[in-house]
């Protein structure tokens, strides 16, 4: 399961090939694409749309994210990340390290007025960090 969540956190903020989601990290992810769009309703081409930079302003695009979060005990009830757990996972995924922890430091004080806007917030934060290796799940 560890290794699980440090291929999805790096799944939800970048990647090593253009935006693509590498196929082993889609076939481990895949089941919580669905769940989380079937939770929140979310338009996936909204959340496509985000590789790009368009986030389209909306709490039901915020609430797909903190539903991945979620999924991952990486986001709390009041919005609060816990990058900190970010780190730890990053550690254990070297091909991702690098761009990850550039992506979690620059990103690391991103909060929000409640879960979905705090994870709304911080992939945006990823995404303008680094935008040739942001990618969502």
């Amino acid at each position: 399961m560890y290794l699980l969540g440090s291929l999805v956190l790096a799944s939800c903020i970048f990647c090593v090939h253009a935006n693509k989601v590498p196929d082993e990290i889609k076939n481990l992810v895949g089941g919580i694409r669905e769940k989380c769009h079937r939770e929140t309703g979310v338009d996936i081409e909204h959340v496509e749309r985000t590789v790009e930079g368009y986030f389209h302003e909306s709490e039901v695009l915020g609430c797909y994210f903190s539903c991945i979060l979620n999924s991952f005990d990486l986001l709390d009830h009041d919005g609060h990340i816990d990058f900190e757990k970010m780190v730890v996972r990053l550690k254990g995924a070297d091909s991702f390290r690098e761009h990850g922890m550039e992506m979690v430091e620059a990103c690391r004080g991103t909060t929000g007025k409640n879960p979905c806007d705090s994870a709304f917030n911080v992939f945006q934060c990823f995404q303008k960090t680094n935008p040739s290796k942001y990618f969502v799940i």
